[in-house]
């Protein structure tokens, strides 16, 4: 048996050759999408005031397990509201009364759709849409929030504190300022 001298050359094509051959496979798998991507299942529908974050192929969790995915994101016009669609797994069942909320998956995280099933024994079925929703939460609107009741008790506290120094009753000069 003759063996073929491992030059550099022949190595280097070697190396490169497998490294476009693991690329191709890697971005062949990445097209077909995740390993729990729904193929079939049944579609509902969700009307949101704010799906900031969310986009098609966000992933919808019950109970923290990924049961479908976002397909399609339509602008409503009538009351600037956009409407989404998701796929459900065939065999997940939803009561007529569940909630579909945006939660986010931390402070930098993205975001996806939780499910919270209700109480009904209806079910949804194809093209139904949920009664119950809840918004995505902005961060940005949160931290102001937190920043300015935060000021305010500041506020309050420093009014409070030159009321006490100033009162009529605690000083000589309280009295004066009557």
């Amino acid at each position: 048996m003759r063996t073929i001298p491992l030059t550099p050359e022949i190595r280097n094509t070697l190396v490169g050759s497998f490294v476009v051959i693991v690329g191709a496979l890697l971005l062949f798998y990445s097209s077909r999408g995740s390993v729990g991507n729904i193929v079939g299942g049944y579609h509902l529908k969700a009307i949101y005031q704010n799906v900031d974050g969310v986009s098609v192929g966000t992933n919808v969790m019950l109970t923290g397990i990924k049961v479908g995915e976002v397909t399609k994101l339509d602008y409503v016009p009538d009351g600037h509201r956009v409407s989404l669609t998701m796929r459900i797994d065939e065999n997940i069942k939803l009561p007529i009364d569940s909630v579909a909320m945006i939660i986010s998956s931390g402070m930098l995280g993205g975001k996806f759709i939780k499910l919270e099933p209700g109480g009904e024994l209806e079910q949804l079925g194809e093209g139904d849409q949920f009664q119950y929703v809840q918004d995505a939460v902005i961060f940005e609107e949160l931290l102001e929030k937190i920043v300015l009741d935060a000021e305010a008790r500041r506020m309050e506290k420093m009014k409070n504190s030159a009321e006490q120094t100033i009162k009529p009753k605690s000083s000589p000069f309280g009295s004066l300022l009557k």
